[in-house]
């Protein structure tokens, strides 16, 4: 019982990593990667992965204290709908185009590809990587 409850704090709970062959793309390319889903101490049923490229600009606003913008420019939800045992292992194939109209990295904009799985009455585990995204020559 106290691994159940643990684990919908997020503690000894189901974790996640985002492996990507490489970190650096160009507009138009296909990020083909895997969501590597690791169980925790107690059984926990995952809905679905949420997959979502999001662009951080850095702009001057007068009407915030912030000085970035996070845009979310795509998103795919894999429907997993199954339990994840205790230490289970499991790994699940994406694949997500990046536009031709992508912003490019650099000073004022960075990409990162962030990676959620969507648990019932839990601590949604989630993982960031960021992308460096080349203009198209």
């Amino acid at each position: 019982m106290w691994k159940h409850i643990l684990s919908s704090i997020g503690i000894g709970g189901v974790e996640i990593d985002t492996a990507l062959p490489k970190m650096t793309y160009q507009r138009g390319d296909k990020i083909e990667g895997k969501v590597l889903i690791n169980g925790g101490q107690a059984s926990e049923p995952i809905e679905t992965l949420i997959v979502s490229l999001h662009v951080q600009m850095d702009k001057v606003r007068e009407d915030s204290d912030f000085s970035y913008i996070d845009k979310e420019l795509k998103e795919i939800v894999i429907p997993i709908q199954r339990d994840i045992k205790p230490k289970e292992n499991i790994t699940i194939p994406f694949s997500l185009e990046i536009d031709l109209e992508h912003p490019p990295t650099n000073d004022k904009n960075k990409t990162f590809l962030k990676t959620t799985a969507v648990i019932p009455q839990a601590v949604d585990p989630s993982d960031q990587d960021e992308l460096i995204i080349l203009t198209t020559e």
